[in-house]
């Protein structure tokens, strides 16, 4: 008992002089000095100029703080342009360190800090030297780290313990932000409402970066994990770990880098979105900020490869792809060494709906006016898209080879694919080379661009040889096709693409197509004869189970100010010949045809007496020296006879109206 009344007595007392000692921390440390050894610390760690205009606050609950206010970091000689303007830095300090005169702080906290760089990809490396190239103790274990680097082999595995391991803490970013200027663009971009801790202990210990930012009105979380830091900032290879999720886009990396003035990078890289052409536009490659997004998962996209990347290339292999559960395989290369970015490669698919792949990367956004914001159009998040949009054209060239073992362009089918797609100069286009198609051959090329107006533009190239028409027909949504047989087909046409009837109408070019062997089905030729002899206006209607045979059908037409010109459609039969010319309205589906069916005659007799007759037939006259004139015999196949008719209404219900 008397034992315990001293023990209890030295902690009142200790108690006592620690509470004492905490009310006189304010008269013991000095705001001058925690100012001071503030700016110092950072000029120290960063090479950097500091200022700080106002004295700090003190806090002493729960932790020892000083707040200091208004705060601006520049390169040195250079105060004009800060490097980051902070509206608050917070520092939590130990207070017994305080207590003997000592500064040290165990936390720095930025708060409504902005970093302002030119341009990040060339920044970071000249940041990194201007921190090894200062007097502070981050600057001396830089420089200690590239002589350690500069000596060591790949077979020297203690040389990594010979840096030098000094305490760094922890920093934490509270509502900042990174204004920068994109390569190439010159567009000026920030990232806002960055939140973000980034814990370091030991300059030889690894570091972590997690946090939450905000990129073009999206939430990106971000978690980054680096083994040798030091190394890293002494332009050596560190092994590394991203992630980036955001709604967009999510991204992960493994494997290492470094950060000198060749930045390198290498390691396995996977991606993977909801819709491609929503990422792309998140990312910034629409350059008009006046078109909005489409919110559509049609273009689904994920990647995993291994990278191997540098500031001017990026080399993508083993890619594993699937773009709106079309799987691929290939490799790839991306250039940054031009005005627009390049991109190379090969892709092999397994299945290619062509139409989908080609729309994906050439139409990315829509555009819409005030009025149509507000509109709800069922799946989209502002308007529908416009059928065909070019305004990639000028975001990047590519250079695409593309196979695969079975394809579709709409409702066509075809087997071994071998196609090619270019983006270059203001212009996209689609081509295949080659492909088993309608039961023979097809070649076929799609051009994109613009007028020199600024008016989208598309032209279709496409030459079939021995195709059955009837399936091909078929695949162009004419599920009762009229004409069946074996022939080639060729057509060049080009077209405004802003809407259907725009391309109907201002479509212009030519189609042609020969037929050999077919099938007219559904045309009774024998039934037309009588009534274009005995009836004065009549509807073509088809038949069934009838058809008219066809030895050879040819037939030319040009298109332009929304009508097709039938230059020349003949189709030639045993009964005789058809012909067609006139004009069909592309956009009221209406015939303005006029017609000629040629039917020979048949062969009249040598003689009109009957051979039974009993009567001598007489002899022919024979010609003598003294005959002058030659006897001229009537032809055994008199001229033709030819049926003439106009073709009016319409595509589906065609009258026919005979003519003299």
């Amino acid at each position: 008992m008397k034992l315990i009344r001293p023990v209890l007595a030295v902690i009142v007392i200790l108690a006592m002089l620690f509470a004492g000692a905490l009310a006189a921390l304010p008269y013991i440390v000095s705001t001058d000095s925690i100012r001071l050894h503030l700016a110092q610390n950072i000029s120290a760690w960063t090479g950097y100029s500091v200022e700080i205009r106002q004295p700090p606050r003190m806090s002493f609950f729960p932790v020892f703080r000083a707040s200091l206010s208004d705060v601006t970091v520049s390169k040195m000689g250079d105060a004009n342009t800060p490097f980051m303007a902070a509206e608050r830095i917070e520092v939590e300090m130990s207070p017994l360190d305080a207590l003997f005169g000592r500064v040290a702080f165990t936390e720095t906290r930025l708060i409504n800090a902005h970093f302002a760089l030119s341009e990040p990809v060339e920044d970071l490396p000249q940041f990194v030297n201007t921190l090894a190239s200062s007097s502070g103790r981050l600057g001396l274990a830089i420089r200690q780290a590239r002589n350690v680097t500069a000596r060591k082999t790949d077979s020297d595995q203690q040389s990594d313990k010979q840096l030098q391991t000094m305490p760094f803490g922890r920093l934490v970013l509270e509502n900042s932000s990174i204004g920068f200027t994109t390569r190439n663009t010159e567009r000026q971009e920030q990232i806002s409402k960055i939140n973000a801790s980034i814990d370091w202990p030991q300059t030889t210990s690894a570091a972590t970066v997690k946090g939450k930012a905000a990129w073009h009105d999206e939430t990106v979380d971000y978690n980054l994990n680096v083994a040798q830091p030091l190394l890293l900032l002494a332009r050596g290879m560190s092994q590394m770990s991203a992630q980036i999720t955001s709604k967009p886009l999510t991204i992960s990396f493994d494997g290492r880098s470094n950060i000198s003035e060749n930045i390198f990078t290498e390691g396995a890289f996977s991606l993977s979105s909801p819709s491609l052409s929503e990422s792309l536009h998140w990312v910034g490659l629409s350059s008009d900020a006046s078109y909005s997004l489409r919110a559509t998962a049609d273009d689904a996209f994920s990647i995993e490869t291994n990278v191997s990347a540098t500031p001017l290339r990026i080399k993508l292999s083993d890619i594993v792809l699937n773009l709106n559960n079309m799987p691929a395989k290939g490799a790839a290369e991306i250039g940054f060494g031009k005005q627009r970015p390049v991109v190379t490669g090969t892709l092999a698919f397994q299945t290619l709906n062509a139409v989908s792949f080609f729309h994906t990367v050439t139409t990315l956004v829509t555009k819409v006016s005030e009025d149509e914001e507000a509109k709800n159009y069922g799946g989209y998040r502002y308007a529908p898209p416009r059928m065909i949009d070019t305004r990639l054209l000028n975001s990047a060239d590519l250079d695409i080879r593309l196979s695969a073992q079975n394809a579709s362009i709409g409702a066509a089918q075809m087997t071994g694919l071998a196609a090619a797609l270019q983006i270059r100069d203001g212009q996209a286009i689609f081509d295949i080379g080659d492909a088993k198609a309608f039961k023979g051959s097809i070649q076929t090329s799609i051009k994109l661009s613009q007028t020199e107006d600024g008016q989208d533009n598309i032209g279709v190239r496409l030459n079939a040889a021995n195709i059955d028409s009837a399936v091909f027909l078929t695949a162009l949504g004419l599920n009762d096709p009229i004409l069946s047989g074996q022939g080639n087909l060729s057509v060049t046409a080009e077209t405004s693409p802003q809407s259907l009837q725009s391309m109907l109408r201002n479509a212009r070019g030519q189609i042609s197509f020969t037929l050999n062997n077919g099938r007219m089905l559904g045309f009774d030729l024998n039934d037309f004869i009588v009534k274009m002899k005995s009836e004065g206006f009549f509807a073509l209607q088809r038949r069934d189970k009838v058809s008219l045979d066809f030895k050879r059908l040819d037939v030319k037409a040009s298109l332009g100010d929304g009508v097709a010109t039938l230059e020349t459609t003949k189709a030639e039969t045993m009964q005789g010949a058809l012909s067609l010319t006139g004009i069909i309205p592309l956009t009221d589906r209406s015939l303005a045809l006029s017609g000629t069916l040629t039917l020979p005659q048949p062969a009249k007799e040598a003689a009109d007496t009957p051979a039974d007759s009993g009567q001598a037939t007489p002899p022919a006259p024979v010609a003598t020296p003294e005959t002058t004139e030659l006897t001229v015999t009537e032809p055994l196949f008199p001229p033709a006879e030819n049926l003439h008719f106009f073709v009016g209404g319409s595509w589906d219900r065609p009258f026919i109206s005979p003519s003299k």
